[in-house]
């Protein structure tokens, strides 16, 4: 187990000098210069493996797979590419640009909930959850007044 540049864990196989030194194909394998083939793989291979296969075999689960992909993420990114200055990122350094994606997803999100408008809840259940005491009386007769008003509205 070994952890590239990017902080990412792999897996890695190296063959010997000694099995490849002899074999024909060394050269269209190895190239002329390395004496050794060297696989790296993630260490989530037999996740993406899994994934490939449910693909390949089953067409009905991919075209739904896509078709949720297009109409969830795909307009986020459009929206964010077209109208949040997402085209070209002009900051240096990864810090800086980590910032400028992070300030368009938020605003992004900010939007987004500004013109979220909550379903109107029923207040029944909160009346009754209430437990009555000498105060909480006056409590309910306002409950049950605000939600004759809603009702109205």
């Amino acid at each position: 187990m070994l952890t590239d540049s990017k902080g990412y864990q792999k897996k890695s196989y190296r063959s010997s000098e000694k099995s490849c030194a002899n074999c024909p194909l060394r050269q269209s394998c190895c190239g002329k210069v390395t004496k050794f083939k060297k696989l790296e793989e993630s260490i989530h291979k037999p996740l993406y493996d899994r994934i490939h296969e449910k693909i390949t075999k089953n067409k009905r689960y991919f075209k739904k797979m896509v078709k949720r992909r297009s109409s969830t993420v795909e307009p986020i990114l459009g929206t964010l590419i077209n109208h949040h200055n997402m085209r070209r990122i002009n900051s240096r350094g990864k810090n800086q640009a980590n910032k400028h994606v992070l300030s368009a997803a938020l605003s992004y999100n900010l939007k987004k909930y500004l013109k979220f408008t909550p379903k109107k809840s029923k207040l029944f259940a909160q009346i009754c959850a209430l437990p009555i005491r000498k105060h909480n009386v006056l409590k309910i007769e306002l409950f049950s007044h605000n939600l004759s008003l809603l009702q109205l509205n």
